[in-house]
């Protein structure tokens, strides 16, 4: 049994970030949120969320290549852990 409990926000949020696997980024996982629940997502709650699951150990980041199409800012990505 795990020793935290999720939320219905927390448990969409892992779900569409191992749907995205290596792709799963913010603007991204709000994309496919929307998409499959026709649910509206602000960054801002997705952003929290994000590092709460961090926190709990479900989830880790780390950084992509910054490109010049977002004007040298680099992608944070995230994937599931294996608790």
């Amino acid at each position: 049994m795990s020793r935290h409990q999720l939320g219905e926000f927390e448990e969409i949020v892992m779900l569409t970030v191992g749907i995205l696997y290596r792709a799963a980024y913010g603007v991204a996982i709000i994309d496919e949120i929307e998409k499959r629940l026709k649910r509206k997502v602000s960054i801002g709650s997705l952003q929290t969320v994000l590092r709460r699951l961090e926190s709990k150990g479900y989830l880790t980041s780390e950084f992509g290549e910054a490109t010049t199409v977002r004007g040298g800012k680099r992608k944070r990505y995230f994937r599931l852990t294996s608790l």
